[in-house]
């Protein structure tokens, strides 16, 4: 048992590795994919993060510069009207309004209010509602103002709702004179429609989203609170009066994949690449499995050509070998690599293999063995096919020991034939002059037994005929002269000859369509006789009591065929292929019912062959049997 279950360990081996290698690849992958898919976010992070570092720099200045500049014009103003002692000329003032109003951007209007009255405004158109509003009125706006005062601090304060409408941010001065008392107030309103529109259009073209909030304040006064929770970056903003604060993250959604996308990504291209590996490794298992069970198969299969005792080579069709078992060592000699490509005419004492293409029935050759010894062999031939192209398989099978037992079974017969037919003939002779009175008067006891000696006596002589002719036919030295004969008159002749048999068994002969009077064969009519001898006897013993034997002519262009049909059981199904053999009988047995010494079909089938015709047998149609030869016409034999 344990040398069975060796030579599977390399396929055990094989199938573990076809799991293991692939689940390990899988794993490896899997961690290089985690750690590619951080080092790869990280330095997406780091480049995104540099990026916006630049960009959030760029738009602090932005937004520093769009602010701060209305702020420091609306300190000038604050400047000049202390200059002035704060009694400043109406058309210096208001040349100067028009002026800052030019140089700032986003101012929607600059207010004076001495002692907290707004009695001038720049411009005027929109702004009209404002004129004349006393801060000291205004009870959300006036505790900043008090306080504004208080510190002596200009403060940009907003968003805040407009008295002439609208919200704006609104940067308040306080201005106190040389003397330090306090004169009034300059108010700059910013317009916020204006300043978020160029917020805004800046900020998209940097591809960030942006939001500003007062320092310690949770509520984002532009853009979305949220964003200080999830942005990438937050910067204070330098401005006078107020203190703010800036949140900034990138809006550009190609910039790199996250860490879920590289990891799905690599972990996609490691599962597919893993389900390569494992069917690459399964194929490779099925292949040396298939190379395994094939490489069986074939052994097992030499095993059992090698176990045949009969030669089996193939050959292509040209005759040259390619494939033999053991067993032509055995029978030729031949060791198997002196055979291989050699012709297989080399195995033939005629030396030629070049047989009509096609299947090759059995039949009787002469072999030649390595050392040149000549044998009896049966040889046949079949196609196949190998990779697509026709091949034969030769089967080739050693007799010569069965040819030198029949010849020893053959010259033994002979030999007691003869030598049994001087002293049987004698005996024949004796009992007939016994039996003709020659020894006086007998009694009907010794007349009945002595009848019965001599029926006996002549079918031993018969049988020793039929072993002579046997003999005779099988060494062709039995001799014929053929001439040419009516085939009609050889039957009716046959009829008449075989008369008293029929008679004896109470059966009927008859010549069916005996107008075909045309029909010539070149027969020994000698032969011809015997032949229809034995297949009448042969019809007559197996028919019924006034049974009809019936022999009918049948002519075809270049044969006639001759039937003897009779009325009995007809022949077994299983004994049908050993009628024409020696000795041969459908029932063998001591209890038989039938006589005979089973040689009439076999001389009939060499006389018929000498006759140049074939001879068979078909269940009649009618019942019974029929037994048929075809003979040429004697116009198809010149």
């Amino acid at each position: 048992m344990q040398g069975n279950s060796l030579p599977h360990w390399p396929l055990l081996r094989l199938k573990l590795w076809s799991w293991l290698l692939p689940l390990f690849c899988l794993v490896c992958a899997l961690l290089l994919t985690e750690y590619q898919a951080r080092e790869i976010v990280a330095r997406q992070q780091h480049q995104q993060l540099k990026q916006l570092v630049s960009v959030a720099g760029q738009l602090r200045s932005f937004i520093e510069a769009e602010v701060n500049t209305p702020l420091y014009l609306s300190l000038g103003l604050a400047s000049h009207v202390k200059a002035t002692g704060g009694h400043p000329d109406p058309k210096d003032t208001m040349l100067l309004l028009s002026s800052l109003l030019d140089q700032g951007k986003h101012i929607r209007n600059i207010g004076i209010a001495p002692d907290n009255v707004l009695t001038l405004i720049y411009p005027v158109e929109g702004n009209e509602r404002a004129l004349g509003i006393n801060y000291t009125q205004l009870p959300q706006q006036w505790p900043v103002i008090q306080q504004i005062i208080q510190q002596k601090k200009a403060r940009l304060v907003g968003p805040i709702a407009l008295v002439q409408g609208g919200t704006g941010f609104i940067y308040r001065v306080p201005v106190f004179l040389n003397d330090g008392s306090y004169w009034g107030m300059i108010s700059t309103v910013l317009d916020l429609n204006l300043l978020w529109q160029s917020l805004t259009q800046q900020s998209n073209s940097y591809q960030v989203a942006m939001a500003l909030r007062y320092d310690g304040e949770s509520q984002a006064f532009f853009g979305r609170t949220e964003w200080f929770q999830d942005a990438t970056l937050t910067l204070d903003l330098s401005l006078r009066g107020a203190h703010w604060q800036m949140a900034i993250r990138s809006l550009d959604g190609t910039a790199g994949w996250g860490l879920w996308h590289w990891r799905l990504a690599g972990g996609s291209v490691s599962v597919i690449f893993c389900l390569m590996l494992g069917w690459l490794l399964f194929s490779f298992r099925r292949s040396f499995e298939f190379s395994e069970a094939l490489q069986e198969t074939e052994t097992y299969s030499r095993r059992i050509l090698d176990a045949v005792s009969d030669v089996i080579i193939t050959t292509d069709l040209q005759g040259r070998i390619e494939r033999m078992n053991q067993a032509v060592t055995v029978v030729f000699g031949y060791l198997q690599p002196e055979l291989l490509g050699k012709d297989f005419a080399i195995l033939l004492q005629s030396g030629e293999s070049g047989w009509h293409e096609g299947q090759l029935p059995l039949q009787e050759s002469i072999g030649v063995r390595k050392s040149g010894e000549l044998f009896a062999m049966e040889l046949s031939r079949r196609e196949t096919e190998r990779a697509g192209q026709r091949r034969y398989v030769w089967l080739l099978r050693d007799i010569s020991e069965r040819k030198e037992v029949e010849q020893l079974k053959d010259e033994f017969v002979s030999t007691v034939s003869h030598e049994l037919r001087t002293p049987l003939t004698s005996i024949n002779g004796a009992l007939g002059l016994a039996l003709g009175g020659v020894l006086g008067p007998l009694t009907d006891k010794q007349q009945h037994m002595l009848s019965l000696a001599e029926q006996n006596s002549r079918r031993l002589a018969h049988l020793i005929n039929d072993l002579l002719d046997i003999e005779k036919l099988a060494v062709n030295k039995m001799p014929f002269k053929f001439k040419l004969w009516p085939l009609q008159s050889l039957l009716q002749q046959a009829i008449e000859l075989n008369q008293p048999v029929a008679f004896a068994r109470q059966v009927q002969l008859q010549l069916v369509d005996p107008e075909q009077a045309d029909a010539w064969v070149e027969v020994d009519d000698t032969r011809f006789q015997q032949l229809m001898a034995n297949l009448l006897a042969n019809a007559i013993r197996h028919s019924p009591l006034k049974g009809v034997v019936s022999i009918r002519i049948e002519l075809q262009p270049t044969q006639v065929t001759v039937s003897v049909v009779d009325q009995g059981a007809g022949v077994p199904v299983d004994f049908i292929p050993r009628l024409f053999q020696k000795f041969s009988q459908a029932d063998a047995s001591d209890r038989r019912t039938v006589s005979g010494t089973g040689l009439g079909l076999a001389i009939c089938k060499e006389l018929v062959k000498t006759m140049r015709g074939e001879i068979g047998y078909r269940h009649s149609e009618q019942g019974g049997a029929c037994f048929y030869f075809h003979l040429p016409l004697a116009t198809q034999l010149f």
